[in-house]
């Protein structure tokens, strides 16, 4: 099992891992961007620091995405999986609330301690939903969106693709958030967001345009 990332996010990736009683393989992280970094993590973990070492480390693995950014995560996802034989895995923590009625979750997740996601909810590819998240039912949450903790989506929404939500922010029902959108921490969100803006406060209002 490869965990990309090596630093908070990662470590709280592993942690959810080791929860869960996870032993099927061994586990390592990978971080080719820090300049200096042990090369094994809290004494057990080797730390793979380049796609050349990952290629003879690896030849083939499992991948958790333990870093945040929508954008980051679609690009290595997308890398893993068409140039180094990387297989996406869910992590879902086994102190989630996932219903049994009509969800469908995709490849690559992450889903965090005590998440709630209740019934006919599609969660796309590489989408984090982190710590005490609720997700009402008939939600759509498209590819690589970051949900932050403690964020309330409530029923018939639809979060567009690389989408970021803020910590502690509440959707009302019947909300579409358009595609690269961003909603500011803390805000209340009662009306449709489009595409590639930022929105913050109660109510959220518009803030500025984002880069596509």
């Amino acid at each position: 099992m490869l965990i990309i990332g090596a630093s908070g996010f990662a470590y709280e990736s592993l942690e959810v891992l080791l929860a869960n009683n996870y032993t099927d393989s061994p586990i390592y992280f990978f971080d080719n961007i820090s300049e200096t970094i042990d090369p094994y993590l809290i004494e057990n973990y080797l730390v793979i620091q380049s796609f050349d070492e990952l290629n003879l480390q690896l030849p083939t693995f499992e991948f958790i995405l333990g870093i945040g950014n929508p954008k980051h995560r679609e690009m290595m996802y997308k890398l893993l999986t068409s140039r180094y034989n990387g297989v996406p895995y869910n992590l879902i923590s086994k102190n989630a609330s996932i219903g049994v009625i009509g969800n469908e979750l995709k490849q690559g997740l992450n889903i965090m301690t005590s998440t709630i996601i209740t019934s006919n909810c599609y969660i796309g590819n590489g989408v984090l939903i982190n710590l005490n998240v609720t997700i009402g039912h008939n939600c759509i949450i498209h590819d690589f969106v970051e949900i932050c903790p403690g964020v309330n989506i409530s029923g018939n929404c639809e979060i567009g693709e690389k989408s970021f939500i803020g910590t502690g922010a509440v959707i009302i029902p019947n909300v579409k958030i358009g595609q690269g959108a961003i909603i500011a921490a803390g805000s209340v969100v009662i009306k449709d967001i489009p595409s590639f803006t930022m929105y913050a406060g109660n109510p959220a209002v518009f803030k500025k345009n984002t880069a596509e």
